[in-house]
């Protein structure tokens, strides 16, 4: 029985190995790339009348994982030894607990944006 290895990444650990700079792009950009076809399923999910709250789980997720995650990454990179498959995994694992955190109060940060918003609009009718 083998056990976890850091060196192995999905059959990615080579290319990440060489390049670990490639895991910060991947960290700042991955959530941005991801955030358009997310977007797109959310307005055929508003046209069709489904419900919103995957959508805006995966929305906050991404927006909450670009933010967290690449100053993450950032941090790591700089003061650890650059090992981009470890880079990866902790990426990962923002994402996932960002995923989580968002999966449990997507309704209160929805309401915490919907109040944002009437108050934005209040300030500008003034």
């Amino acid at each position: 029985m083998t056990g976890f290895s850091f060196s192995t990444f999905f059959g990615l650990e080579d290319k990440i190995a060489d390049y670990p700079e490639v895991t910060i792009f991947g960290a700042m950009f991955l959530p941005l790339l991801l955030f358009i076809p997310v977007a797109v399923i959310g307005w055929i999910f508003r046209k069709l009348k489904f419900s919103m709250y995957i959508v805006h789980v995966l929305m906050y997720t991404l927006l909450f994982t670009f933010i967290v995650g690449a100053i993450t990454i950032f941090i790591l990179f700089f003061i650890t030894d650059k090992n981009g498959v470890k880079l990866a995994y902790c990426w990962l694992t923002v994402f996932a607990g960002m995923f989580f955190f968002s999966l449990i109060n997507a309704n209160t940060i929805t309401k915490m944006f919907t109040d944002w918003s009437k108050m934005i609009k209040e300030k500008q009718n003034q």
